[in-house]
């Protein structure tokens, strides 16, 4: 039985050759090269906390929440009701504050962008990014308890911080996900489940060990 594993390797430019020949004699098949344009791991320096509240010109709180969510493809007639599910639950939690980055410039992103709006005017423990950009956002996931949606970011990056990731519904279905993953129904009910089980002591003590 072949056991099928997806794994991603970071390679240098000037080694690429070098890569794919070691690959090649090992016996791996079904690799691709994507050119990674994003910061490299040795030019990456963190914002400190004062930095980045001062760059965001907002205040972390007690509790902390980082929202990135987009459409479903399949799914564009649900997109406004799954995500005012969304707002309800974020709607009812404590001494929390919020972070949303938008969502893209479709039909149904423009919907999303414009609930975040709304709900953004009429809290203060809220602030809202089309873009945080790199720096800002890898940053702001060392001061996050948790990063709610459905982006992939909550499955590639989120874990590396040892952090929480609330996965709701099925834009992700079928990837591989860390133990910090936790997939939830797009509904309020579910999603403040979701968010309780990550404070919980259990689940805090899982994410000190967690390996993405």
């Amino acid at each position: 039985m072949t056991k099928r594993v997806l794994f991603k390797l970071f390679v240098e430019e000037k080694n690429v050759g070098k890569a794919i020949n070691i690959m090649t004699l090992a016996g791996i098949t079904g690799f691709f090269l994507h050119k990674y344009r994003g910061l490299s791991p040795d030019k990456f320096k963190n914002l400190s906390k004062e930095e980045l509240e001062k760059s965001i010109n907002f205040k972390f709180n007690q509790k902390n929440l980082l929202v990135t969510f987009h459409p479903v493809t399949l799914e564009n007639a649900t997109a406004k009701e799954q995500f005012s599910e969304l707002l309800k639950a974020l709607d009812e939690l404590k001494d929390t504050n919020i972070i949303f980055t938008k969502a893209n410039s479709d039909t149904d992103g423009r919907i999303i962008n414009q609930m975040i709006d709304q709900f953004v005017l009429e809290k203060e423990n809220a602030i809202s990014f089309i873009s945080m950009g790199q720096l800002r956002y890898l940053s702001s996931l060392q001061f996050v308890d948790v990063v709610l949606g459905n982006s992939s970011s909550g499955l590639l990056e989120v874990p590396s911080f040892k952090k929480a990731t609330i996965n709701i519904g099925d834009r992700q279905k079928g990837r591989i996900k860390a133990k910090s993953v936790i997939d939830c129904k797009p509904n309020k009910h579910d999603i403040l489940q979701a968010i309780k089980r990550v404070y919980s002591k259990d689940f805090q003590k899982l994410l000190k060990n967690i390996k993405n």
